[in-house]
């Protein structure tokens, strides 16, 4: 009897089970003894099957040609390359590749057995690990490669003398250096509870595997492939013959593949042997969004290998764990395909979630007491990975499951048609469960950034495929989400959530569709785009009337957000037009202290006054304010409106101490209930700079202008409208201070940017050319006819 190396000393009962021809007996600890028993058997027949077939080789490796030289992965080739050039002396002698299927992991391994090969004089021997057979067959052949005599070889393979014993004799005492290669070593229990793997003075063994961490090879070096760079995914491609397209396109197909190795071999070999007619890479991204499995056909012709299949690939992994026990995991891998590739928070696929839908009923079916199983499966097959997404500051990363998108996207559309409705109903029901909240809260920030692309995904692939319940679900998820990201400010987000929405209901006239539209419009005004907002207000406007009559409550949301569109075009008659049919009705429709009303008035005197109606505008103002007060409070946004709406009026007639102070107090406001980031509050501390520089406290007001200046920046852009509002102030401020070359340069900058994005009339436009020749004036010391244009940065 022989302890297993490294196996400790303990008594506990042994467990015996059988391995070939000799007995395995397993300690309830971690002592491994392994009993080989010799037995006597006749001289084979000629002719007869033994059941065992010697490899070609062990000195090649029996695997298909690179098409393309090893791209990256250099860190990992040193390490090995290092132990290879002095085994000896190498911390370990087990180095174990794992990762995603198609990931390269026996690329790598053939370029370093070649290396090791040519530069450092190893031998350099290959094993397929895939099966036991292959893998026994391989290693006896490397024992007999090292010196072991045939008469030797029959005995361990006939079961008279220990095998694994037999091949490292041999491998301990080879006079040369070497690099054994166990590629495809999927199945861990080719490995007889790890006695073939051990280490050596002489050598290196370097197992290629999909699973992250089999306990057989916990000793061992590991090294983790993930996919390429892009900037060698598309050296990958330009090996492959496609070298007539610029690089910028490349990249495209690069990141469309998610740079994951086998995909873009595939893709290259497709696209360079087009012949006949070449297909470009535009051409063959919108063949490959209808149909994925279209890479598969970059196989080489009549290839049978699975492992070269992109849309098999994943399923070799899905059918070992179903035959092990865990069919649910191709459940799960299904359910996770229907969101995207962010990472998604593991929350969603909490027990009593899962259970709560109808997976239990999918085949095969999923429960909550199975899902730990299913995605420790894919997490140990490198389907998945586990990681700990970023929430913000002062919080603790989520925990969340992520895999890679063209796994996702090929395993999505293998899905069996009757399959898919469920799957779609069960992902939108776990969103919807898990972002659902009392009807005045919102889900916290960091929780609608983290779930966004997923809504997204979902009512995309819904949408998609004959689901009109998941798509129902769907479009609500993403309809709450998309308002509430609005409400915050967060615009971009708001954006994407409003095209997808918009995208599906397109067409449909029904009053959900018509929001969808309004909505989108809303959102195309914050982002500075007035001319596309007011067309669609305008059509969505139109749109209303009909199927809603002129004083429906929708219908004035739509001639109220015209008006604003038609306000940050500078077109202030047919905004007070708008505004005062939405205010108009909706104090007959709502009464004048509802919000919604005292936004209308608000907005109304605004237009008013910058048509100079200032006393018109002002009586308005202080109205508006003080029902508002009155009905929804100091600290209620609308409140904050108001009071921002008659600040700006004051401005507009000279009486800036009380602008000031009703401007203080609506940026303290919105400071305590918005955000001092949120768009509302930066627009009254651009008011505030104003106002300051106005009052001649210019270190305040340069201070407050670059605040807002700075932020604007980051979230909006150098060439929002709002930005450029910002800036002009920022310019005279500067001009004023004395720092004339700055503001002259700031201005000409901002000009430029005003003629190209807003037109050479607009209001702001005309206030930036005011200000850059006021700037100039001041450099040369002569005079300038000032005309003062003072516009609200239009926050919606």
């Amino acid at each position: 009897m022989r302890d297993h190396p490294d196996a400790h000393q303990v008594n506990h009962a042994l467990r015996a089970v059988a391995d070939g021809h000799s007995r395995v007996y397993q300690a309830t600890g971690n002592q491994v003894i392994v009993e080989y028993r010799v037995q006597q058997s006749e001289p084979p027949v000629p002719g007869a099957g033994l059941g065992w077939t010697s490899p070609e080789s062990v000195r090649t490796p029996l695997v298909a040609p690179l098409a393309s030289p090893l791209r990256d992965r250099i860190d990992v080739r040193e390490a090995l390359l290092r132990a290879i050039a002095d085994p000896a002396s190498a911390r370990n002698g087990l180095h174990v590749v794992h990762g995603m299927a198609g990931s390269g992991k026996t690329a790598l391994s053939q370029t370093v057995f070649d290396e090791a090969v040519t530069r450092h004089g190893a031998v350099g021997l290959w094993v397929n690990a895939s099966d036991r057979s292959s893998f026994r067959s391989g290693m006896l052949a490397v024992a007999h490669d090292r010196g072991a005599t045939q008469q030797e070889v029959d005995a361990a393979r006939e079961g008279r003398r220990p095998d694994a014993d037999l091949v490292w004799h041999y491998l301990d005492r080879s006079p040369e250096p070497w690099l054994l290669v166990l590629d495809n070593a999927d199945d861990p229990s080719v490995f007889g509870h790890g006695v073939w793997l051990r280490s050596s003075s002489r050598g290196i063994v370097l197992v290629t595997t999909r699973l992250r961490g089999a306990a057989v090879w916990s000793r061992a070096v590991k090294h983790q492939l993930d996919v390429l760079d892009v900037s060698y995914a598309v050296d990958v491609l330009r090996d492959l013959v496609v070298s007539t397209e610029d690089t910028a396109r490349l990249e495209l197909l690069a990141r469309r593949l998610g740079c994951h190795p086998l995909a873009l071999s595939l893709a290259g070999a497709y696209l360079g042997r087009q012949l006949l007619e070449p297909v470009s890479v535009d051409e063959y991204l919108k063949r490959l969004d209808a149909d994925p499995s279209l890479l598969d056909r970059g196989a080489e012709p009549g290839e049978q290998e699975l492992r070269r299949l992109i849309t098999r690939t994943w399923q070799i992994s899905l059918d070992t764990l179903a035959e092990r026990g865990n069919p649910q995991a191709t459940t799960l891998l299904r359910l996770l395909s229907c969101f995207a590739a962010a990472p998604l928070p593991v929350g969603v696929l909490s027990p009593t979630a899962l259970d709560g839908t109808s997976l239990p009923h999918a085949v095969p079916p999923l429960t909550g007491e199975h899902a730990n199983v299913a995605l420790e499966g894919l997490e140990t097959h490198s389907l998945v990975s586990l990681i700990q997404t970023d929430a913000g500051a002062e919080r603790a990363a989520v925990r969340s499951v992520q895999a890679h998108p063209l796994l996702l996207e090929t395993v999505g559309s293998r899905i069996p048609v009757d399959q898919r409705a469920l799957l779609l109903e069960s992902a939108a029901g776990l969103l919807r469960r898990l972002l659902s909240t009392d009807s005045n809260q919102y889900v916290d920030p960091h929780t609608l950034r983290l779930f966004t692309p997923h809504a997204s995904a979902l009512l995309k692939h819904a949408a998609a495929h004959p689901a009109d319940t998941a798509t129902a679900s769907a479009l609500a998820v993403v309809r709450n989400l998309r308002d509430q990201s609005y409400v915050r400010g967060d615009y971009a987000t708001a954006r994407t959530l409003a095209d997808d929405a918009a995208q599906v209901t397109d067409g449909q006239g029904t009053a959900e569709a018509l929001t969808d539209r309004h909505e989108r419009g809303r959102v195309l005004t914050a982002l500075g785009h007035f001319d596309e907002a007011a067309t669609l207000h305008r059509a969505t406007l139109e749109a209303r009337e009909a199927l809603l009559g002129p004083e429906h409550p929708d219908t004035l949301d739509s001639a109220h957000a015209l008006g604003i569109a038609l306000y940050g075009l500078g077109r202030w008659a047919e905004d007070e037009s708008f505004m005062r049919r939405a205010a108009d009705g909706r104090t007959r429709a709502l009464g004048v202290a509802h919000p919604d009303t005292i936004d209308s008035r608000g907005r109304l005197a605004e237009a008013i006054g910058q048509q100079q109606r200032w006393d018109e505008a002002r009586r308005l103002a202080a109205e508006n304010l003080m029902v508002s007060e009155r009905a929804l409070g100091d600290d209620h946004p609308h409140t904050l409106l108001s009071r921002i709406a008659l600040a700006w009026v004051l401005a507009g007639t000279g009486d800036w101490e009380e602008a000031a102070a009703h401007t203080r107090t609506t940026l303290e406001g919105s400071e305590r209930i918005l955000g001092v980031d949120h768009p509302r509050t930066l627009a009254a501390r651009q008011r505030l700079a104003d106002i300051l520089s106005r009052l001649g406290q210019w270190a305040q007001a340069l201070e407050a202008a670059e605040a807002v200046r700075a932020v604007r920046q980051q979230v909006l852009g150098a060439e929002h409208p709002h930005t450029l509002s910002i800036d002009i102030v920022l310019a005279r401020i500067l001009r004023s201070t004395g720092r004339i070359t700055e503001a002259q340069e700031l201005a000409a900058l901002t000009l430029e940017v005003c003629v190209r994005v807003l037109g050479d009339d607009h209001p702001d436009t005309l206030a930036c050319r005011t200000e850059y020749e006021a700037a100039l004036a001041a450099s040369e010391r002569t005079p300038v006819h000032s005309r003062e244009v003072d516009q609200e940065d239009g926050e919606s």
